[in-house]
């Protein structure tokens, strides 16, 4: 019988030479696997060298890729021709001939195979050589690959449909942004630089149950609206959800027509404050004076960037809201009175008032009075910068008026 130190010995063998074997196998594979990556590595250096030479040349690079394309297995052509940095000025030369030399076939059923997610970049480089190629049947090939069940070739179909100027292509994009296929704004992108006119396809997405989706739809329809678009847009400012309110009123201000004004004014006092924000925006795009005076409360918005639209807004309206501003300099908010004196000094009454009442001997007191105000109100900062903006010889005659009013500005030489 065996002692324990044997029986230990016994045990312990076949478990070495597992291990060692386990070793020895990992060792070879590494091994070989580095050299055929070096190898590969020196190749594509080698055609990437090559490629480099050939269209540095004046004229045709075609007979000179083919010669090339002629030396290099397929890992390196589908790189070389099929890789995301392939050169823009023969990017399709390029993978004309790679097309041709791998075979459009074999190309095409790698592009539409399913495979595993380390494969991914093969598949993909074919879907880009067949689309650099122009390859006739792209949309119908591409198009199976957005129901993919991985998110990367998923990405990778869209972005080259998004290249394509087909209405098929189009029609496969919108359907990716109704059923939620891939992130929703990098759909919405590749059909924003669509030229094609995509209202019939978009007008869906405004009733579709995803907010998202309505608001890609809403926004979308500003670049690519057609006759009736305003309608549709008007119905979804009453959407339940304001991100939606917000794109119908946006896309309404670019698209125009008779109820920009009634819509706009409506959601002047919506609960969210980008909805406010855009709405004062489309009000301005009307171009009317006359909405200077629902516009300005908003300078007392208790949001900042509402404040912000309300004041780029009314300076949009031009010279004619100045009456509508006056009173806003006695406002109890402060920030609305900066809001006020920026306003009137950005549309030019503030230089024009004060420079004609320096010019007259006897200034008119509630012009004064008024000057004291949009001053005090928009800080030192303001009548620094007016006294920057006056020319040398006005300069001495506004500082002299400005301290009459008790407001010393600082950092400017007479």
């Amino acid at each position: 019988m065996p002692t324990p130190s044997q029986l230990l010995n016994i045990l312990l063998l076949p478990a070495f030479v597992l291990v060692l074997g386990a070793w020895t196998a990992v060792t070879l594979y590494l091994l070989v696997s580095g050299i055929a990556s070096g190898k590969q590595a020196l190749e594509l250096a080698r055609g990437r060298r090559l490629l480099d030479e050939i269209t540095s040349r004046d004229g045709d690079p075609h007979d000179g890729l083919v010669a090339v394309i002629a030396t290099l297995p397929e890992q390196v052509l589908l790189m070389l021709g099929g890789g995301d940095d392939a050169a823009a000025p023969y990017a399709r030369t390029l993978a004309e001939v790679v097309v041709i030399r791998l075979g459009r076939e074999p190309l095409e059923a790698l592009a539409t195979t399913p495979g595993t997610p380390r494969q991914n970049w093969r598949r993909i480089a074919a879907m880009r050589l067949l689309a650099r190629a122009r390859h006739p049947g792209l949309v119908a090939l591409l198009t199976p690959a957005i129901d993919d069940q991985d998110p990367e070739i998923v990405g990778a179909s869209l972005a080259l449909l998004g290249r394509v100027s087909d209405e098929a292509a189009a029609a496969a994009l919108i359907r990716a942004l109704k059923d939620g296929k891939y992130t929703a704004s990098r759909v919405a992108t590749y059909l924003d630089q669509s030229s094609l006119p995509l209202a019939g396809g978009l007008r869906p997405l405004l009733h579709h149950p995803d907010p998202q989706v309505r608001y890609w739809g809403a926004t979308l329809l500003a670049r690519h609206g057609a006759e009736g678009t305003d309608h549709d847009l008007v119905a979804l400012t009453r959407d339940p959800s304001p991100l939606v309110r917000r794109a119908a009123i946006a896309s309404l201000a670019d698209v125009g027509g008779t109820q920009v004004a009634e819509a706009s004014l409506r959601l002047l006092s919506d609960e969210t404050w980008y909805v406010r924000a855009h709405a004062a925006r489309a009000l301005a795009s009307t171009g009317a004076a006359e909405h200077a005076e629902r516009i300005a409360p908003l300078l007392a918005d208790r949001e900042w960037w509402v404040r912000l639209a309300a004041k780029e807004s009314l300076q949009r309206l031009g010279e004619d809201v100045w009456t509508v501003l006056v009173p806003y300099l006695d406002h109890d908010d402060a920030f609305a009175r900066n809001g006020a004196a920026e306003v009137l000094q950005n549309i030019g009454i503030l230089d024009s008032l004060i420079v004609l009442e320096a010019a007259t001997t006897r200034p008119s007191a509630a012009k004064l009075e008024m000057l004291r105000k949009i001053a005090s109100a928009g800080g030192t900062r303001m009548t620094s910068a007016l006294l920057e903006r006056v020319d040398e010889g006005t300069r001495p005659r506004v500082r002299s008026l400005l301290q009459s009013l008790g407001l010393e500005p600082a950092g400017v030489e007479s």
